[in-house]
């Protein structure tokens, strides 16, 4: 027996719905978001989310911000119902109204050039040279893809 998750990557910012074997183990959750260890964050009363646990590490290039709790998530997230008698269950809610709760991030680095004709410490600096990086989050909201893979 199978049963549906939502699953959302946020490197790529895609959500959408995928079979997994139904059963009272966490393994197939664990596959699905390429983990050894589960981070457990209620969605809401009847929902809970997945994540890795160790997600948060050197290297971040994209994390999730899910509406109300504290810190960002990394790494894929799988939303799953909660019935009460089993650890999950399919979502109750559709994918476009789970969607609406969660911001998909990346760092960009964008370029500072020289505006004028500048002196410094380390001499004279022309304008339009490039100057440094500097850093800002992209935010955007899920892009919902339809059908199971």
């Amino acid at each position: 027996m199978k049963q549906i998750a939502y699953l959302l990557d946020p490197e790529t910012s895609i959500f959408r719905a995928v079979e997994f074997p139904a059963g009272n183990s966490y393994k197939p959750l664990c596959d699905l978001i390429s983990c050894q260890m589960i981070e457990v964050v209620r969605f809401d009363e009847r929902h809970s989310l997945f994540a890795d646990e160790e997600g948060l590490r050197d290297g971040l290039t994209a994390f999730t911000i899910f509406e109300g709790y504290p810190q960002p998530l990394a790494g894929k997230i799988v939303l799953v119902g909660s019935d009460g008698s089993e650890p999950y269950a399919s979502p109750l809610i559709s994918v476009e109204d789970a969607a609406a709760y969660f911001k998909c991030c990346r760092p960009v680095l964008d370029p500072v050039f020289a505006t004028g004709d500048e002196v410094t410490a380390g001499g004279l600096i022309i304008a339009g040279v490039l100057m440094g990086l500097q850093v800002r989050i992209e935010r955007r909201a899920p892009s919902i893809v339809e059908g199971e893979a």
